[in-house]
Order: C-alpha cells, then sequence, then structure tokens
C-alpha cells in the first residue's frame, strides 16, 4: 500500500498523494492543485471501506494535507483518491423553483444554497426523505 497515488477530483487528476506506514498507522501526505473556489475534502478508498481524511488547505503554490488513521480502518487492497466537495454529503438537495412557495423555509437554518446538476437549491443537513 505504500507509494504514490493520484488524487482525482470530478474525474480528472488533481496531484498526488503519498503513503507511508508508520507503526500501526498509515500516514497520507496530499499535494494537489485546485482554483479554491470550493472547499474539499479528501477520501480514500480501499476495497468496500472508505475514509475521510480532513479538508485540504492552502500550502505554499496549491493545497494539502497531511494525516495519519489507524491501518486497521483501511484493511488491504488497492488505494483509490478523490476529492470531493466538504458538503457534498451533508444531506438533502432540495431544488428551489422562482414560481413555486418553498416548503421548506423552518429548515433553512440548517441549510446552505447549493448548485446540483445545473439546478439551484439547498442542501438540508440531517433531513429524512
Amino acid at each position: 500500500m505504500e507509494g504514490n497515488y493520484e488524487v482525482y477530483f470530478g474525474g480528472q487528476p488533481a496531484g498526488k498523494v503519498q503513503v507511508l506506514r508508520q507503526g500501526l498507522y498509515y500516514r497520507f501526505i496530499c499535494r494537489c492543485q485546485l482554483t479554491g473556489d470550493v472547499i474539499c475534502r479528501l477520501w480514500v478508498y480501499c476495497g468496500d471501506k472508505h475514509e475521510n481524511l480532513g479538508v485540504v488547505v492552502p500550502t505554499g503554490d496549491g493545497f494539502g494535507l497531511d494525516t495519519k488513521i489507524p491501518a486497521k480502518r483501511l484493511g488491504e487492497g488497492e488505494l483509490r483518491f478523490t476529492l470531493g466537495p466538504k458538503h457534498e454529503q451533508a444531506g438533502t438537495f432540495v431544488p428551489i423553483y422562482p414560481e413555486e412557495p418553498f416548503a421548506y423555509i423552518e429548515r433553512l437554518k440548517d441549510a446552505f444554497l447549493v448548485r446540483k446538476n445545473g439546478q439551484v437549491g439547498v442542501m438540508i443537513a440531517d433531513m429524512k426523505k
């Protein structure tokens, strides 16, 4: 599992992740090029397991992250790395239509504005469908 891996953002290569084994832990050192328009999280996938490694932060001429997790949380297998918007899995997407009343007005304090597949809406945290 140790080595250098590509990290992808939206299906496109965005940087590299170096993986080092340190005792019972894996250390992940990520360096990537992003626009900075969106706060992104780094995710690692190994078989049927995945872990949120954290938010990449500005470092020098790009973005990066340096973190460790226990090796037992990933298991064995091929590693894959992706970057995704920080709020990507935060809740339920509710589209906004200007000509219709908004049924979730009382939930706006727990929401934020997003654009998903060209549709403007809000992402409401912890909402059950």
